[in-house]
């Protein structure tokens, strides 16, 4: 097992009326995945916690108030030293209205089958492989 420091992040999935989800494009002078797809999130705040973080993170990121449903899945991401863990949410919108930060340059509702064709953040490539599977991607027995 990795020594690495671990640090938790929430992300949301967000799915409209349509069954698609928001996802968000880092800017390119981002630190981390510059210019790769991600679901909105981030990491809390000392003495903040993980709840109001997820909360806090996306209403900066899309503009939206949003409340947690269920946890659907995990990735993980060596950054910088650092053992990222992302801890997935389902979340559904109270109020506001789109509007994205400096820290992404674009925004899209994707539908499943469009989100192989995205150039994404590598721990959404691993987690949308595990967990967002359209039918006719399914594995097999």
């Amino acid at each position: 097992m990795s020594e690495l420091p671990v640090e938790v992040c929430g992300r949301a999935l967000i799915i409209d009326q349509n069954g698609r989800i928001l996802v968000l494009k880092r800017s390119e002078n981002s630190g981390s995945n510059p210019g790769k797809w991600e679901l909105p999130g981030g990491k809390p705040n000392k003495g903040e916690s993980f709840e109001d973080s997820f909360r806090r993170e996306v209403l900066e990121e899309t503009g939206f108030s949003i409340t947690l449903q269920q946890s659907a899945g995990t990735a993980d991401q060596l950054v910088s030293g650092h053992h990222v863990v992302h801890v997935v949410m389902i979340a559904s919108i109270q109020s506001g209205g789109l509007a994205i930060s400096d820290e992404h340059s674009a925004f899209q509702w994707a539908e499943m089958k469009e989100l192989g064709g995205l150039d994404k953040a590598d721990w959404f490539s691993l987690y949308s492989q595990v967990y967002l599977r359209a039918p006719d991607q399914a594995a097999g027995p």
